[in-house]
């Protein structure tokens, strides 16, 4: 499915553990068709930012479309592609060939902006310090949580969120084991609807399955001495691995 079977039940319960507010600073991966992003952005005011990490180099969050947002709340969502996320920023230098044309000018008027609007994504990310982290991609979570960890804020909130279970066992053991991981906890969603008429109050007979299964942590704060620098934190990689295989093999 598009929004990676989400149900609305088990987003309300992704959202209460993020513990989003109006100024919060969010980072996301999400591989739902923007689902996620769309229901933090609508949580999110001034002073808040909603900071999305995906494939390729246009974002696909379509759900965006169909929210209704003002320009106003759109500027205060911001994306990377998984390959910018280690890049290094240079001085924007484009000299005009002579004999150029309004078409050349126009041309370097937009890289410039290009230029500039990349620039100040990376210097957002490496502040670090997001208030949150939330997962729910198709890539395998623990090579994920490995690469944006360190941009998670100290008592902060890791959610992630996936279908099936055995997607999230392997990351449920490495969260417990960590130091860096406190009340790590996973959970299954589950509902069940009911009609309600007179003499006639009985659960629904098609109900959903199963509403997918959520991953928390509390992030702890690294000690001062230990602390990396954000922008080199994650190991050099344009993405993470898919879910068969892990991040380091695919290099």
């Amino acid at each position: 499915m598009k929004i990676r079977g989400i149900r609305t039940d088990t987003l309300s319960q992704v959202l209460s553990l993020v513990n989003v507010y109006s100024s919060a600073r969010i980072m996301a991966v999400d591989d739902g068709q923007g689902m996620i992003v769309a229901s933090l952005l609508s949580r999110i005011s001034e002073g808040g930012s909603v900071f999305g990490i995906h494939d390729g180099d246009v974002h696909s969050y379509d759900i965006l479309r169909y929210m209704n947002f003002s320009n106003e709340s759109r500027d205060r969502l911001q994306t990377l592609p998984w390959s910018k996320l280690n890049h290094t920023m240079e001085p924007f230098i484009e000299e005009l060939r002579e004999g150029f044309t309004e078409q050349d000018v126009l041309g370097r008027e937009r890289r410039m902006r290009g230029h500039a609007k990349l620039s100040e994504t990376l210097e957002n990310l490496n502040r670090g310090e997001f208030d949150a982290l939330v997962i729910s991609s198709n890539y395998k979570a623990k090579s994920v949580v490995e690469k944006l960890v360190p941009y998670l804020g100290g008592s902060r909130m890791l959610v992630i969120y996936d279908q099936s279970k055995e997607a999230l066992i392997e990351t449920f053991a490495w969260l417990r084991d960590s130091p860096d991981f406190l009340n790590v906890q996973l959970t299954e969603s589950w509902l069940r609807e009911y009609q309600v008429l007179p003499s006639r109050t009985h659960p629904l007979m098609n109900t959903s399955g199963g509403g997918g299964y959520i991953l928390s942590a509390i992030h702890l704060a690294p000690a001062a001495a230990s602390t990396p620098a954000p922008a080199s934190a994650p190991a050099p990689a344009p993405a993470p691995a898919p879910a068969a295989t892990d991040a380091a093999n695919s290099d």
